[in-house]
């Protein structure tokens, strides 16, 4: 079912995605100027106009038609008056020679060196070129004879004198070289049994030690990325500092009203920084009223019998945050909230719900009826907000918004809806209804 809109609808320049516009088999008899409609047994798509050039409004096809299509340069058109040309690009003709070479040393090979083209695109000459290869020069890479911690390779050609030769020198204590003097020999280069590092070593991965004797560092281990979180990890100086660093042990109950273990006056216990307490009888600690649950933390050292001064003590109230605007999300802080108990109602346990006849004082359901038709091809409707809701206090047009529906099918409808003063809600439809044939459910937000 089709949802009826009343009034003109304004997408405000945005796409209407996949539409499609109203199809007929025959053209309605007729129509509103601009409307579009798209005859399904012509394939056209076709608008309503004022004078279709004859002087009358009819119904006209949206495009004109082409007159002819003609060929050009390699162009044939078949059929070119319509109604369905069929345009096809001239055969061309080419004929290609395929030729195989093997050359070695010093022959030749034919390549395409340039392909000339006219403005259409079609080849219209190549132009080639004779490369010759050079000379044959073989060349071996043997591994040749050099004492001590080093080998080297030699480019030798198979005439002449070495071309070029590559050594390889190891360092004592940190690389080893053994070699394969030969033609296809070979150069290991290995670590040698005992390594000396001179510098720093820096490893990307793992730095595993399989053996079992005991390492010694002569100087400090620094960790840098160390993860104390890991119990299998070893943790810096720093990060075991900054762990063990103010860290106080709960102490159990603490009555205030009895001062119960004396945390207050001559008599006082000893504590360490970060001790603390958990309130279990509430009272005055000093000057501050303590209820169950509050926390209690020593902010610093304390010696038995120094009579200390609050600025000793830390106190953490349980509910010190009261209830406040913010955002509905896990990390919203919450606290205390009071409640109106004329819109409100709390059970024992702290459940608290708003009472139904507030949220029923702020919806009215009211019929749309002596509708004013001054306007040609209009009827508005004037709902005084005052007489729907009463006057303590009447609501402000500002403040409502309104669903308006047939009475007897429940359609959702939309007429204009806009303010009168601020007193009433005007429902303006087009083209003119009758009243009760609507039903507008007006809310205050």
């Amino acid at each position: 079912m089709a949802i009826n809109f009343l009034n003109t609808v304004d997408l405000n320049k945005n796409q209407l995605n996949q539409a499609v516009i109203q199809n007929v088999a025959s053209d309605p008899a007729s129509g509103v100027v601009g409307q579009i409609i798209f005859n399904t047994v012509t394939d056209s798509l076709k608008q309503y106009v004022a004078d279709t050039g004859g002087g009358s409004a009819g119904w006209e096809s949206i495009g004109g038609d082409i007159q002819k299509v003609d060929g050009g340069t390699y162009i044939t058109v078949t059929d070119p008056n319509g109604p369905i040309p069929i345009v096809n690009h001239d055969a061309t003709t080419r004929t290609n020679t395929s030729t195989t070479s093997s050359p070695g040393y010093g022959g030749d090979i034919v390549a395409v060196k340039a392909i000339g083209t006219n403005a259409t695109g079609h080849v219209t000459s190549v132009d080639t070129e004779t490369y010759t290869l050079p000379a044959d020069t073989l060349y071996t890479l043997p591994v040749t004879t050099l004492s001590g911690n080093q080998a080297r390779i030699s480019l030798t050609p198979t005439v002449g004198a070495v071309a070029s030769t590559v050594d390889f020198i190891g360092t004592t204590g940190r690389i080893a070289i053994t070699k394969q003097v030969q033609n296809n020999g070979s150069i290991t280069i290995d670590m040698p049994t005992n390594v000396e590092i001179v510098g720093t070593l820096e490893t990307g991965g793992k730095l595993e030690v399989s053996g079992t004797a005991l390492s010694t560092f002569a100087g400090e281990v620094q960790i840098v990325g160390a993860t104390a979180g890991n119990t299998n990890n070893a943790v810096t100086l720093g990060q075991l500092n900054t762990a063990v660093a103010g860290i106080g042990v709960f102490q159990g109950g603490y009555n205030v009203a009895t001062n119960t273990p004396a945390l207050t006056g001559a008599s006082n216990v000893a504590l360490d920084q970060g001790d603390f307490f958990v309130v279990t009888t509430g009272g005055t600690f000093y000057t501050v009223t303590l209820e169950i649950g509050d926390f209690i933390f020593a902010a610093t050292d304390i010696t038995a019998n120094s009579n200390p001064a609050v600025s000793a003590y830390t106190i953490v109230r349980a509910d010190a945050n009261l209830a406040g605007l913010s955002a509905d999300e896990p990390g919203a802080i919450r606290g205390v909230a009071g409640f109106d108990s004329a819109n409100f109602t709390a059970s024992a346990t702290g459940w608290v719900q708003l009472k139904e006849e507030v949220l029923s004082g702020r919806m009215r359901k009211v019929s749309l009826t002596s509708g004013d038709n001054t306007t040609a091809g209009e009827t508005t409707f004037t709902v005084n907000l005052a007489a729907a809701f009463g006057s303590n206090p009447t609501p402000v047009a500002a403040d409502c918004i309104a669903t308006v529906k047939e009475t007897t099918s429940n359609l959702i409808v939309y007429p204009c809806v806009t303010g009168n003063g601020t007193g009433s809600l005007d429902f303006v439809f087009m083209p003119q209804v009758t009243d009760g044939d609507y039903t507008a459910i007006i809310s205050i937000v």
